[in-house]
């Protein structure tokens, strides 16, 4: 009876060590605990009526008051305060509070509030392209002789990116090994079986006959065999099953018979009371691997957003390049026209110095328009780089941008908040996950500084048999039974390595609340700067349109001018004044489209710095099988 209520009892504890739950959503994705309970923590105080001040806020941040005792007042290099911090309760509250001070202080010093400029020209819109000659000949495929021409669009190019490039895949495998840091936390938990053998032999001189009844030599043949079960436990202790027997085969007097069995059932208990004691300091790591992957995928996130922001920035500059091709091209026919007018006019009203001055400068455009070809090839490998799409790679096929810059695709919501930018911004989530993470680390620092103190208990219950039958053994009637309970101490003599670790765990956490704040100073920047720059991009667009319907206006009169007999009365200064009349229309022309492709890249950059690239692309992050079969994360339509 007394063995088997001990192997219920440990059937019961062994069924509770299991790996502890993690908080997954329904894609396996751990749960995102970022900046939102604070917001949502902030909006609840201020439907309230509550409004604090950022120094009051900061001061919540300093008292790490997480309970309703007094605890803010113990040394924090007291064995009190190591053992009875809970330090996972600690690391929500400081996140929460940390991420309120940071968010009222960010109000109250008006960051980001250059977004009220962007609503402000949202409603001003230059015309489309449709009354730029250029424009065509941009969006057709015959501009290269001897190419093929593909037709594509933004939306398609950046979906082929996130489905062919390398880059995108590489960046998805980092979630996927952080993820793997908690089945290796849950492993921690899970039930091992051991087994041991061992068979030993002692022959030895018997000094008298009693020893070996009479026996010159005293031999004792011993084989042992012990398995069972032992596992970790979520309290930090560990709990063991076993079963031993041992056979014994012998000739000395002191054992009757010779030949006999012995049986023994032990469940050992080994548990910490001070150093590595309690639940919250042994699911940390399974926390910090939660929040490893997290921040893993927030980086993945990032990094996706800034190689889709290359490729939009490419995808426009090829656009540029076309047009400035186009134009330059443009140029230079006018040019070579302009120089073979003068040439047959040489032995009638042209000057040698306006002939020489008018071949001259048609060669240049003509050079021009070369390097105007070699940028335009530059942009497509770069656009096929980024992509990483074979069909854009051959050199005999030429990429034709289909979609225009007209605004049409700069999904701008003139509504956004600091709050939706606290929300959306990777790096800010980064940030103070690693924040709440390192507060982790400390408290588990914290509790390996503790002395040594465990609480030992053991229960044995034994049994024998004559012979070599091991089930008799095991069910004798006449079993025994123990017990031991015992106390392991050690304490250091002085600061050691665990001390030394507490210390540095108490700076890292103090330099990552810095960095929380370091960080969501630099966001805010990149917020008002692209704002500003988007709203510089909208006003450049329509003064650049009205600088290049003056150049046009004042290049008309100069030819008509020309037409009239200009090469025989205005000379050199005329001829002059209509090549710089040309030169200024085209670059007018090409600061048109520059400005446009600079709007474009405005737009989709101030999304990057809200944090809703991905959203204005319809895009969300998920959880996929590779080639071989593991879990990567890939970007995928909503």
């Amino acid at each position: 009876m007394y063995r088997t209520m001990s192997l219920a009892l440990a059937a019961v504890i062994l069924s509770g060590c299991g790996d502890p739950s993690i908080e997954t959503d329904e894609r396996g994705v751990p749960k995102a605990r970022g900046f939102w309970p604070s917001l949502i923590e902030e909006q609840k105080a201020n439907a309230d009526g509550t409004f604090l001040s950022s120094s009051d806020a900061r001061r919540r941040v300093d008292e790490f008051d997480v309970s309703s005792d007094d605890l803010s007042r113990w040394p924090v290099d007291t064995v009190t305060y190591k053992r009875f911090r809970d330090p996972a309760v600690r690391s929500t509250y400081l996140r929460r509070a940390l991420g309120r001070y940071a968010f009222i202080e960010a109000k109250e010093r008006g960051l980001g509030t250059s977004l009220a400029r962007v609503r402000k020209v949202a409603g001003i819109t230059s015309s489309s392209t449709g009354a730029e000659w250029w424009s065509r000949s941009v969006h057709g495929a015959d501009l290269l002789p001897g190419q093929q021409g593909r037709s594509v669009s933004l939306p398609e190019t950046v979906h082929s990116t996130i489905k062919n490039s390398n880059q995108i895949r590489s960046f998805g495998d980092l979630p996927a090994i952080r993820g793997t840091a908690i089945a290796e936390a849950k492993g921690r938990f899970v039930p091992e079986f051991f087994a041991e053998a061992s068979t030993s032999r002692e022959n030895e001189r018997a000094t008298s006959p009693a020893i070996s009844a009479g026996a010159a030599r005293a031999i004792t043949n011993e084989d042992e065999l012990e398995f069972g079960v032992r596992s970790r436990l979520l309290t930090g202790g560990e709990i063991s099953v076993s079963q031993r027997f041992t056979v014994t085969d012998t000739n000395r007097v002191s054992y009757i018979p010779g030949e006999q069995t012995e049986a023994r059932t032990s469940i050992s208990l080994v548990q910490p009371i001070l150093r590595g004691a309690g639940t919250s300091h042994n699911d940390a790591p399974r926390r910090i691997a939660n929040m490893d992957t997290q921040i893993a995928i927030e980086e993945f996130r990032r990094q996706s957003e800034a190689h889709l922001m290359e490729v939009e920035r490419a995808y426009w500059n090829l656009y540029v390049a076309r047009a400035v091709y186009i134009q330059k091209t443009h140029l230079a026919r006018h040019g070579a026209t302009l120089a073979g007018q003068i040439s047959g006019r040489s032995g009638i009203d042209a000057d040698t110095v306006l002939v020489t001055r008018a071949r001259s400068l048609a060669e240049q455009w003509q050079a021009d328009r070369v390097r105007a070809q070699a940028a335009l090839d530059n942009a497509e490998f770069r656009l096929a780089a980024l992509v990483g799409d074979k069909r854009f790679g051959p050199a005999n096929v030429e990429i034709v941008p289909s979609s225009a810059p007209n605004g049409a695709l700069s999904i701008l919501q003139t509504k956004d908040t600091i709050e939706d930018i606290f929300l959306n911004r990777p790096e800010l989530q980064q940030a103070i996950l690693q924040y709440q993470a390192a507060l982790l680390r400390e408290g588990m620092a914290a509790n390996d500084s503790l002395p040594e103190l465990d609480l030992i208990l053991e229960l044995t219950a034994d049994g024998g048999a004559d012979g070599r039958n091991l089930s008799d053994s095991f069910s004798d009637s006449s079993n025994g039974s123990g017990h031991l309970v015992g106390l392991k101490f050690s304490v250091p003599l002085g600061f050691d390595e665990r001390d030394a670790r507490y210390k540095r765990r108490r700076l890292e956490t103090v330099q990552q609340e810095r960095q929380v704040l370091s960080v969501i100073q630099t966001i805010l920047l990149e917020v008002d700067v692209s704002a500003n720059e988007y709203v510089v991009a909208c006003n450049d667009l329509i003064a650049q349109r009205k600088s290049l319907a003056a150049a046009q206006s004042s290049l008309r009169t100069i030819e008509r001018r020309w037409s009239e007999g200009g090469a025989s009365e205005g000379g050199i200064g005329l001829l002059s004044a209509l090549l710089s009349g040309y030169e200024q229309v085209q670059q007018s022309e090409q600061a048109v489209a520059t400005a446009r492709a600079t709007r474009e890249i405005a737009a989709a950059n101030l999304a990057r710095a809200r944090g809703v690239l991905l959203e204005r692309w319809g895009l969300k992050t998920n959880i996929a099988a590779d080639t071989r079969g593991e879990p990567t994360y890939r970007l995928s339509r909503q």
